[in-house]
């Protein structure tokens, strides 16, 4: 099983999003959440902090976890969390980044499950 981590990024009730370069056959050019696979002995929590740091440059903490699950035969785990810097993407593996509002992201092409993230996120009153 492989383990994988992202990141939920909030800032003034909005998400951060990633589009996804063609680098991956699991779902280029769409949108999602920084993250990735672990290295071999990452905790789940070492793994999302350097994925973050790689793919937005950010520096991220996870508080809590908002979500888990399998996926093919990767485990997943979807952290809450604090952050802070400035957004720098890697330009490999990410196109675009934006903020946004449950509207907005609802309409993007999004990856994995981040479409029942949004709507949980909305309905716990994190995104307006």
């Amino acid at each position: 099983m492989i383990l994988s981590a992202s990141a939920i990024i909030l800032k003034n009730n909005k998400i951060l999003l990633l589009k996804r370069s063609n680098y991956t056959k699991n779902y280029p050019l769409h949108w999602g959440c920084p993250g990735g696979r672990a290295e071999p002995g990452e905790t789940a929590e070492e793994n999302v902090i350097r994925e973050v740091k790689e793919e937005a440059g950010l520096d991220f903490i996870p508080t809590e976890i908002l979500k888990t699950g399998i996926w093919e035969n990767r485990e997943f785990y979807r952290f809450l969390g604090t952050w802070s810097g400035e957004i720098r993407i890697q330009e490999e593996e990410v196109l675009n980044y934006d903020w946004y509002t449950y509207n907005e992201a609802m309409r993007l092409q999004l990856s994995f499950d981040y479409k029942d993230i949004v709507a949980l996120l909305y309905k716990k009153g994190l995104l307006q």
